[in-house]
């Protein structure tokens, strides 16, 4: 006689749900106003995942949460189940034709200037009943908008590659940190260049909270050079950098699109007065990642932009 299959009785897909949506928000009250219920009933939906699986999934630290061993896996295997279930009625409305199909984008400047450019003129053309809509950002914001659900998808630049468990993550490009100084400068003909070469002159660092700004910084204080930085211009985009580069006010460490690169190579009117060095060595590379969230149920027009684009950036 076949042993009769055991089914999870007490487990409902609100519960899941409820156990996603604190890994998005880390607070039972964000749960709550995710979904519409009292904190009280948030946290029962945890306790009965915790009674059904008898172990526990998560630990309070005052208002917030830690998630045990447990709680983590159980969480990377119920998010793309609770993503794909999310997209069901948009999956049918798309088949169905009564969708009105739209992408929200959450990039930086740089990409949306140079490398996105083609690209999206490809899948434009191709899919002119998509509506595109962008949010323009630096990197770390950009990846909040797709975390906190505004944006679909998010293309940014990430410093050693951070692991995004409810994130798919393709790499597609990466900038080179590099040197930008007036031309003649003695930094670009040093034969070797040192971090305390470079902090002895004035900075025009990269804009407050982006990727470029964080890393040239870490940088120097791994080296005990910070303490000795002068700080004359923190520029809000690239554009700023070089202007006040080629002005005199100092040089500049930051990550580069190779296409600037490229143009700059070719004497390109907007980088006149200016020069480039590779440092690398020195500072690494940001790498460029185009990232969505985890679901099995992609819609149509939004893995055609996946596509499109991730076949652009790594050629």
């Amino acid at each position: 006689m076949s042993t009769p299959r055991r089914y999870f009785k007490e487990l409902r897909f609100r519960q899941l749900r409820a156990l996603v949506e604190l890994a998005r928000g880390r607070t039972f009250t964000a749960v709550a106003s995710a979904l519409g219920i009292s904190v009280p009933a948030a946290w029962q939906q945890i306790r009965a995942l915790e009674e059904e699986f008898g172990t526990a999934m998560v630990r309070q630290h005052g208002k917030t949460v830690a998630f045990t061993e447990q709680g983590a896996l159980l969480v990377e295997l119920a998010q793309p189940l609770v993503e794909s279930f999310d997209r069901i009625r948009e999956l049918f409305a798309d088949q169905n034709q009564k969708l009105t199909r739209r992408i929200t984008v959450a990039t930086t400047a740089s990409l949306l200037l140079h490398e996105l450019q083609k690209p999206l003129e490809l899948y434009r053309r191709h899919n002119p009943d998509v509506q595109l809509s962008f949010i323009d950002r630096p990197s770390v914001m950009a990846l909040k908008h797709l975390e906190d659900g505004e944006a679909d998808v998010a293309i940014v630049g990430q410093i050693n590659s951070p692991d995004h468990p409810r994130l798919e993550a393709t790499p597609v490009s990466s900038y080179p940190f590099v040197l930008v100084c007036p031309m003649g400068h003695p930094l670009l003909n040093a034969k070797t260049l040192k971090a305390s070469d470079i902090i002895k002159c004035s900075l025009v660092m990269p804009g407050p909270g982006s990727n470029s700004h964080r890393h040239v910084q870490d940088v120097f204080e791994a080296a005990g050079l910070w303490q000795k930085a002068n700080v004359a211009l923190s520029a809000s985009t690239f554009d700023i950098v070089v202007g006040y580069v080629r002005m005199g006010f100092g040089i500049s460490v930051t990550s580069v699109s190779p296409m600037i690169l490229k143009d700059a190579a070719a004497g390109h009117s907007s980088y006149r007065g200016v020069a480039f060095r590779d440092l690398a060595r020195l500072f690494g590379r940001e790498e460029i990642v185009f990232l969505h969230r985890k679901a099995k149920l992609e819609l149509p027009h939004h893995r055609a932009f996946r596509e499109i684009v991730v076949n652009a950036l790594q050629e």
